[in-house]
């Protein structure tokens, strides 16, 4: 039987709850047995280096918090922790018909009906067979986001330098329209009934507009640093926006009103995702990690790791406590945002992964992206 490392709440022989006091009073009394000066073991050294390392940790507010949401992650599990398989995944599809990379995904909640959009905006409806039952070519601009909603009705965005571009589709008619933003645009949203587009800049720029008609509802500047990932609520209630200085701000999605400030962070902002309930924000960054956070307080409560190269996308699944990554090393990740339980790796493919989702129930996965295929899993999740 093999066992984890000794956490450093093992090694000082504390509790995981114990107070500053509690880890200085461990701290000196190993200190006493364990230093160099009054040890003879030949692991003195060594001991003492890992007394003084988990102290450090432990003694520190912010390091702490960041180790325990690791120890959350799975990263590091307790010895008495226990294996559990709360997801099943299993390949259904393989869907050909895109002649370019895959940039966006999206579910009819609904009929279920698959949908998505490749580099050269070619828009595919599929059966469930996996037949292509529809396609579209939206003219004029990069669609790099998509939304569908019920009654056939579709939406979707993307950028072109300055410019955002929207399509809105309601059975055979097809609207676009072209907004002028003045700023390189690096990252779009479509809020989750469809009334409201948001665009993040390079030049630290969030604007918001009305997705009919392309007017501003407002403009914000994001201090010095670079708009590198916008995602609605879906509720529409909340708009997040993540920043190259390694931040996330919580704001109003129809105002713009400042909401909380994420600085727990150790790197840019590659992706964020709200949980269908508003209870949880997974927040990936450049550094591979994902971290989890409480949307009400902003306290940080599970960090993972597990792709070997950025992470381009991140959905939630309906139940609330399974999200979903995709990397660009080829691989989907199944998390859980409670504590607790581990994670499922996909090597899905050579090529990078640039987008997932989940259907209105669950029970299917899709993810898609530089290798063109669009794979279709069952997914069974416990409640």
């Amino acid at each position: 039987m093999t066992t984890s490392a000794p956490t450093y709440y093992d090694i000082l022989g504390v509790g995981p709850v114990a107070d500053s006091e509690t880890i200085r009073r461990a701290y000196r009394r190993l200190a006493q047995k364990h230093h160099p000066d009054v040890s003879d073991s030949p692991d003195a050294h060594e001991n003492m280096a890992r007394i003084n390392e988990a102290f450090e940790t432990l003694t520190d507010k912010n390091r702490r918090e960041e180790y325990d949401a690791l120890l959350a992650g799975g990263s590091q599990a307790p010895e008495h922790a226990t294996p559990q398989t709360p997801v099943m995944v299993r390949l259904i599809k393989r869907l050909h018909g895109h002649k370019t990379p895959v940039y966006a995904l999206a579910f009819a909640p609904d009929s279920g009906q698959l949908m998505s959009v490749g580099f050269d905006n070619e828009l595919i409806w599929w059966a469930e067979e996996g037949e292509t039952t529809r396609q579209t070519k939206l003219e004029s601009g990069a669609v790099s986001t998509l939304r569908a909603f019920s009654g056939g009705r579709v939406m979707a965005a993307g950028s072109t330098e300055s410019h955002v571009n929207v399509w809105r589709l309601d059975g055979e008619e097809v609207k676009n329209w072209k907004g002028v933003q003045e700023e390189w645009v690096s990252c779009v949203a479509i809020s989750g009934d469809g009334s409201s587009i948001a665009a993040g800049s390079v030049h630290a720029q969030l604007r918001v507009c009305d997705s009919a008609t392309g007017a501003a509802m407002y403009t914000l500047r994001s201090a010095d640093a670079s708009v590198t990932a916008v995602a609605f609520s879906a509720d529409g209630r909340l708009l997040a926006g993540g920043t190259a200085d390694a931040r996330v701000t919580i704001r109003e999605a129809k105002t713009g009103r400042w909401v909380r400030t994420i600085e727990r962070l150790r790197s840019m902002v590659t992706a964020i995702a709200f949980s269908a309930d508003s209870e949880y924000l997974a927040v990936a960054g450049v550094d591979l990690s994902i971290r989890v956070f409480e949307l009400s307080t902003g306290n940080l409560l599970k960090m993972v790791y597990g792709h070997s190269k950025p992470i381009e996308a991140l959905a939630f699944h309906p139940n609330g406590w399974l999200f979903a990554s995709g990397s660009r090393d080829g691989t989907i990740g199944l998390w859980n945002a409670a504590k607790g339980i581990g994670s499922v790796r996909i090597e899905a493919s050579s090529r990078p992964i640039s987008c997932v989702a989940f259907n209105s129930d669950g029970s299917r996965l899709a993810a898609s992206g530089q290798d063109k295929l669009v794979r279709l899993f069952e997914i069974t999740a416990k409640s």
